[in-house]
This record gives C-alpha cells, structure tokens and sequence, in this order.
C-alpha cells in the first residue's frame, strides 16, 4: 500500500471506530434505562407485597382459584336456572 492509501485506511477504521463507539454509547443508554425501568417494576411489586421470584406462580395460583370460582358459580346458576324452570312449569 502507498502512503495514501495507508491515510485513507487509517482514516476509514478511525471513523467506523467513532461510529461504533456512537452505538455502543447509544446502547449502553438504552441498557441503562431498561434496568431502572426493570428496578422500577420490582420495586413496584414488592410494594404490592409479592416476592418478583414467585409471582408467575402466584398468578397461575391465582388463575386457578379463579377458574374454579367461575365453575362453582356457573354451576349453582345451571342449578338456580333449572329450579326456576322446574316450578314455572307447575
């Protein structure tokens, strides 16, 4: 390589290293902000009063527990229903 070309190489590498120290800095801004918002979440919950660790297990707890209310309470309306059938046909 001439001299010339040597400057122009050297100049290229020296941008594409400004550009990529750019994102990087970019990137690690993007970083930091996504670990105060996830610092906020788990603050937020553990304000609630649940363990971050445990809460998808609570929610299916609570999912399930909810999922058999709604089939208690379908089936004593099914039961109120044919009730009220059962003595408006009389």
């Amino acid at each position: 390589m001439t001299s010339d070309e040597i400057k122009k190489k050297i100049d290229d590498l020296q941008k594409r290293t400004d550009a990529v120290a750019t994102k990087k800095a970019q990137f690690g801004g993007q970083l930091q902000a996504k670990k105060e918002e996830l610092a906020s979440l788990i603050k937020e919950i553990k304000t609630a009063g649940y363990d971050p660790k445990t809460l998808v297990g609570e929610r299916d707890k609570a999912k399930a527990e909810l999922e058999q209310m709604l089939g208690e309470y379908e089936s004593d309306l099914t039961k109120t229903e044919t009730a009220f059938s059962a003595y408006e046909k009389k």
